[in-house]
C-alpha cells in the first residue's frame, strides 16, 4: 500500500513550526525543528524509524510548544507514521491537530490522503475541499488529489476541472498533465461510443 501511496503523488505536507523570522521555535529549542526535519525526509523518501517518532513525542511532551508549533508537530509526526505504515496513528495526529485548530490545511490534505487510500472517497473530497477553502498554499496538490478521486469515481468532467486547476496554479506540472491527458482520452472515447 505504501508504494501506491507514494506513486500517486498524494503529497504529505510537512508543516513548519511557527517562527518569527528565524526558523527557531521559541521555548522548544531544536526539538520541534528536528521533528520537522525528520518528517520532511520521510515525506520525500517514504522511510522513517521509531526513533523519529520518539523525537516528535519528545517535542510534544517536553518542548513547551506554543499552540501553533504543537499543531505543526502533530502533523509532522503523522507524516512519519504514514512512512511507517501506521495509518491509524497518522489519522490520530491529523485529528489532534484539527482538534487544536480547524484551520490547518496541511492536516486536511494529509487526512484526505488517508481517506483516499482507505477508498473513503467522499471523506477525501471533503477534506480536500476544506483545505482549498482555507486558501491552502499548495492548492495545486489538493486539486490534483481531488481530481484523482473524481477520476476513480468516474466523474471525468470534475476530474478534468481539478487537473486544469492544478495546472493553472503550477504551470507545466507533468503529473497533472499526464492525468489530464488520460482523462481527455477517456472523455473522447466516451463521446465516440
Amino acid at each position: 500500500m505504501k508504494n501506491l501511496f507514494y506513486s500517486m503523488v498524494l503529497a504529505l505536507l510537512v508543516t513548519t513550526p511557527a517562527v518569527a523570522g528565524s526558523m527557531q521555535v521559541i521555548g522548544a529549542g531544536s526539538i520541534a525543528q528536528e521533528c520537522y526535519r525528520l518528517s520532511s525526509a520521510s515525506s520525500m523518501t517514504g522511510h522513517a524509524s521509531g526513533a523519529d517518532i520518539k523525537v516528535c513525542n519528545n517535542a510534544i511532551r517536553n518542548g513547551n510548544l506554543r499552540k501553533r508549533d504543537l499543531i505543526a508537530t502533530h502533523v509532522n509526526r503523522g507524516i512519519i507514521y504514514v512512512a511507517l505504515e501506521n495509518y491509524k496513528m497518522a489519522a490520530k495526529d491529523y485529528n489532534r491537530a484539527l482538534d487544536l485548530s480547524d484551520n490547518v490545511s496541511e492536516a486536511y490534505v494529509n487526512r484526505g490522503n488517508l481517506w483516499f487510500m482507505a477508498k473513503r472517497y467522499q471523506e477525501a473530497i471533503e477534506d480536500y475541499d476544506k483545505s482549498l477553502e482555507q486558501e491552502f498554499s499548495q492548492a495545486h496538490i489538493a486539486h490534483l488529489n481531488r481530481g484523482m478521486v473524481y477520476e476513480i469515481l468516474g466523474n471525468l468532467s470534475r476530474a478534468k476541472e481539478n487537473y486544469l486547476a492544478a495546472l493553472e496554479l503550477r504551470e507545466g506540472w507533468s503529473e497533472a498533465l499526464s492525468r489530464l491527458d488520460r482523462v481527455n482520452t477517456k472523455l473522447l472515447k466516451a463521446k465516440n461510443k
